[in-house]
């Protein structure tokens, strides 16, 4: 399916924070791209450590990243809350990715899961498009950084798609009796990866489109018998889908490391 946009309609990402807030008790904090790869090095404790440049320092300070050391009062290190919590989180070997188009605006989504958190890295994107194909291009220079718990991920996960009511369940008018045949105006391309080895990795995932003059209308991409074929789905499902999805990740995890155990 293709998105409704003007032709050759190009988006420059990164004109500002797309989400404020995350549900439930979370933290959210937008950092530049640099800034970023500077902390997941620190996390991750890669070696030679990473050096930060003075506005780097100044901005991860700023944000709660960076904190007084409490063995050297002249010397910042990373939050040991958010130190713990990225190191296991982009170690951890559950997680979700979601590539999300709203019109002219794109961008990628990457949930990480870690115990009953949840680690959130969100990207806009540039967006391209003409009649036929759409593609995501150069990435922003900002970076939404969040912590969230895995009792919220359902309200979560409609935080961060597309605000349609087909992605959100909030239905501004009755929707048609008939799937609209015309092209989404939003969609959502979703992977959930449980890899408790390499050799043991499971792939699911979907694609997902808000279709009607609002988005009202959720439509799935599915197998059919001469190839993909689209069926219409309950608006807010998608949400569901992703959190079953990530269940099902959790426990094949929970039982390979069950297995090695006995």
């Amino acid at each position: 399916m293709r998105n409704r946009d003007e032709s050759g309609q190009t988006r420059t990402p990164g004109a500002g924070p797309r989400v404020a807030v995350l549900p439930g008790p979370s933290r959210l904090v937008r950092i530049s791209e640099g800034a970023f790869a500077r902390v997941r090095e620190l996390a991750l404790g890669e070696e030679p450590a990473p050096e930060l440049t003075e506005e780097q320092v100044v901005e991860l300070e700023l944000a709660g990243l960076l904190v007084d050391s409490p063995e050297d009062e002249d010397a910042l290190v990373l939050d040991q809350h958010w130190e713990q919590l990225l190191r296991s989180g982009l170690r951890s070997p559950v997680g979700a990715e979601l590539v999300c188009v709203d019109g002219d605006r794109g961008w990628t989504t990457t949930l990480r899961i870690a115990g009953r958190f949840v680690l959130v890295i969100d990207q806009e994107r540039e967006v391209s498009a003409d009649e036929t194909t759409m593609r995501l291009g150069r990435r922003s220079n900002a970076v939404l950084l969040g912590l969230a718990t895995i009792e919220h991920l359902g309200a979560l996960v409609r935080a961060l798609v597309p605000q349609r009511p087909a992605f959100t369940d909030a239905e501004p008018a009755p929707a048609p009796e008939h799937l609209a045949d015309a092209p989404s105006i939003a969609q959502v391309q979703m992977v959930v990866v449980s890899s408790p080895t390499p050799e043991e990795t499971t792939v699911g995932g979907g694609s997902w489109y808000a279709l009607g003059q609002h988005g009202e209308q959720l439509a799935v991409l599915v197998p059919g018998e001469d190839g993909a074929e689209v069926r219409e789905a309950a608006p807010g499902s998608l949400a569901d889908a992703l959190c079953a999805k990530v269940i099902g990740a959790i426990d094949h995890v929970t039982a390979h490391a069950a297995g090695r155990a006995a």
